[in-house]
């Protein structure tokens, strides 16, 4: 079935930083949350995976509403990647990455749970640093250390924050193919706030643009990647063609 956020309202104190956001993305497909600094990406995004409180509207992932269930439920659903790479404590990568299983844990890690984890690691090509304290590695490598962690959820909805900001370029293509197959294959939706519009191009289904705390356009590439959005948005001037089946998007000044 996948995502259906229905009149998502959120606030700052007086400050307004989402108004009446609907929008349905079916599992399988990857969307691409679009928009400058401060219009609510991260927000949204935390307020889908209940880490924010909407003050009004519903979430459902695959007919079931979110914000209802126990956080251990919605543990085995969603799993959020931050922006923040920061490490707040000494912790061997392995370790982050099981932490992932803990909604499924009882006592302690089965035989199942690890080699689930293991899996992680290895789509993630983390296998050799599996033992290494994550405070000692770069920011590149904690993030696909968090990304890892997610995957070991084994969620149906993947919500990830800017997940390429610390990746080197062919990490980028890496990552984003990786979430594009797994959304695919395991038939789980996959939202990914994103600045990379070319990037976005690549691998997201769909798209959702906000402006001013409101969606302001939503669909295809070929709705959403216009010259004319990006520049009411973004505020730059940019040329929009296709390239190889896919809308390639190069500015040409602000």
């Amino acid at each position: 079935m996948g995502l259906s956020v229905e009149g998502f309202t959120f606030s700052y104190g007086k400050k307004t930083v989402l108004r009446e956001v609907s929008f349905e993305v079916p599992s399988g497909c990857v969307l691409g949350l679009l928009g400058p600094n401060g219009t609510g990406k991260t927000t949204l995004l935390k307020a889908v995976g209940a880490l924010h409180r909407p003050e009004s509207g519903r979430c459902l992932l695959d007919g079931e509403d979110l914000l209802s269930m126990s956080t251990a439920a919605r543990a085995k659903r969603a799993a959020y990647v931050p922006q923040s790479t920061h490490a707040p404590f000494p912790a061997r990568v392995i370790d982050i990455v099981m932490l992932g299983r803990m909604p499924f844990l009882r006592y302690s890690p089965t035989r199942q749970d690890k080699e689930i984890a293991a899996g992680a690691l290895s789509r993630l090509g983390l296998d050799v640093l599996a033992f290494r304290d994550v405070g000692a590695l770069s920011g590149g490598e904690r993030q696909r250390v968090l990304i890892a962690r997610a995957l070991a959820q084994q969620p149906k909805l993947l919500l990830l924050d800017e997940p390429t900001s610390s990746l080197d370029l062919k990490n980028q293509l890496q990552t984003m193919g990786l979430v594009r197959d797994l959304a695919r294959e395991e038939k789980l939706t996959a939202v990914i706030s994103i600045h990379d519009l070319n990037l976005a191009a690549l691998f997201c289904d769909r798209f959702l643009m906000l402006k001013e705390a409101q969606v302001f356009a939503f669909g295809g590439a070929e709705e959403v990647l216009t010259s004319a959005n990006i520049k009411s948005v973004y505020g730059v001037e940019a040329e929009v063609r296709q390239f190889r089946g896919r809308m390639q998007v190069s500015l040409t000044g602000a």
